[in-house]
């Protein structure tokens, strides 16, 4: 065999099949390829972040196992050996030599990209060009290059955020899809139980509550499918960022022929990299948890609720009546009476709850936030407090306009597409029962805590929160329930 060509195939065999240059603490796989360490770590999963996504040889895409990464201190031997010679990927034994003229490379041709010797550079080819001593652009390029990789780098942090971002809202949606499943499941199981004192339920009840679920399946599916996508093109970006910058990396630490050889078209190649944005897709789920005739059962279980204004926040106004409350422009000069919260904008009812069903609902209006539920009767008023059961609050609230949320952060945000102006909230002490319903949407559901058995008595919550210049200004208000409103 050619010398020449000889060392070329020894090059070739300890260099990484991913960037292309000399390999770097090399690691063998199942399969027996060989690859730089840091590669695999570019290109697969990091472990433990995401196990579902499988992990593949770059090369013959057989099935690997990351745990089995095996050092090959044999073939690390042999690259240093090859670094020893001078050699680099790509290059012969005439590495630095003209191969027309047999003269060393030693000009350096800008608008070409191109080490050349001195006979090169007076031909017709380069002699309108502006060649130069490559040591007159020596530190240019090597500047050019630092400047290539800054870019890359922040190109690749981007990737990586957006990776992060889209896991989050796949994570955070799954379980909105989750919290859907189980809120069909319950609420027709709700119904059934509700309506068997009224009437039998009947087999339509079963094909609604099948054919809502089969719809969720359906939908999952779907948007699981274009996240998947989204998910892979964000990694197939982040490998060819790592194969690019490895290769940068890789030139700027190469003698000065080698570094310019060509650095313009890698240059060229760095400047024109954009990342690519993934679809934005919708994750507001359009199945539905709707039970027809539920509210109508709900309401046979209407409550008088009215407001307590013993416990009312000193901001905030309760009607005569005692079914509106607003947060005022002033503190009023209210007794500091143990029953009254000190904190928070908190006004309670002042029926206390232990056993029955009880159903009241209240207008929200276009209020930008808000809290309604219920809570233990001897909940700390006067200090700090946690809206989750733990603390005995169930409660929903709304915030910055937006943000739909049950408890407190513990707790997703809840996927709501018609906001509600009016919502009804149902509690059925025995069953340990707490919902929500949006019936403004025609009485969707929107949430129901997991079944917590409640310690005691409870009382209804109200929460107008403050007003935000013109905004929030209007009052929550309990609604009559005894005929069409």
């Amino acid at each position: 065999m050619d010398p020449a060509a000889l060392v070329e195939a020894i090059v070739e065999e300890v260099a990484c099949p991913i960037c292309m240059t000399f390999l770097r603490e090399p690691v063998s796989i199942d399969c027996g390829h060989s690859f730089c360490h840091s590669c695999l770590s570019g290109l697969w999963e990091v472990p433990g972040e995401s196990q579902n996504w499988g992990y593949t040889c770059p090369l013959c895409r057989a099935p690997v196992q990351p745990r089995n990464l095996r050092p090959n201190w044999q073939l690390a031997n042999v690259v240093e050996k090859v670094h020893l010679l001078g050699l680099h990927p790509g290059m012969g034994l005439k590495g630095d030599v003209c191969e027309l003229h047999g003269e060393q490379l030693k000009m350096f041709c800008k608008e070409d990209g191109l080490i050349i010797c001195e006979t090169c550079s007076q031909s017709s080819e380069h002699e309108a060009h502006s060649v130069v001593p490559m040591e007159d652009v020596t530190w240019e390029y090597k500047w050019k290059l630092h400047e290539a990789l800054e870019h890359l780098r922040k190109e690749q942090d981007e990737a990586w955020k957006l990776e992060v971002d889209e896991r989050k809202r796949t994570a955070n949606w799954k379980i909105q899809v989750e919290i859907r499943k189980q809120s069909i499941t319950w609420e027709f199981e709700k119904y059934r139980r509700l309506l068997k004192k009224k009437q039998p339920p009947g087999r339509q009840l079963e094909v609604e509550a099948a054919a809502a679920l089969a719809s969720l399946e359906q939908e999952e599916g779907e948007t699981m499918q274009k996240l998947e996508q989204n998910h892979n093109e964000l990694i197939q970006q982040r490998q060819a960022l790592w194969k690019m910058i490895a290769e940068l990396e890789e030139r700027s630490q190469r003698p000065i022929h080698w570094m310019l050889q060509g650095i313009e078209e890698v240059l060229n190649r760095s400047k024109s990299w954009s990342l690519q944005r993934p679809e934005t897709i919708s994750l507001e789920l359009k199945t539905d948890c709707r039970v027809l005739g539920l509210r109508e059962i709900l309401k046979t279980y209407a409550a008088d609720v009215r407001l307590d204004p013993d416990t009312a926040y000193s901001r905030l106004v309760v009607s005569e009546d005692r079914k509106c409350v607003h947060y005022g422009d002033t503190k009023q000069n209210l007794p500091d009476n143990p029953e009254r919260f000190y904190r928070y904008n908190i006004v309670l009812g002042s029926q206390c709850i232990s056993s029955g069903r009880h159903y009241w609902e209240v207008e929200v209006g276009d209020r930008s936030e808000w809290g309604l539920g219920v809570c233990k009767e001897n909940v700390d008023r006067k200090e700090v407090v946690y809206l989750s059961p733990h603390y005995g609050f169930w409660v929903i609230r709304l915030r910055k306009g937006k943000e739909y949320r049950a408890g407190t952060d513990e707790y997703p945000l809840l996927s709501l597409p018609v906001p509600p102006r009016r919502v009804g909230v149902f509690l059925d002490y025995e069953a340990h029962d707490i919902s929500f319903y949006n019936v403004t949407d025609n009485g969707s559901h929107i949430f129901t805590f997991p079944h917590y058995p409640f310690p005691g008595r409870l009382l209804p919550y109200f929460s107008p929160c403050y007003s935000i210049g013109e905004n929030n200004t209007a009052p929550l208000a309990i609604c009559p329930l005894d005929g069409e409103d």
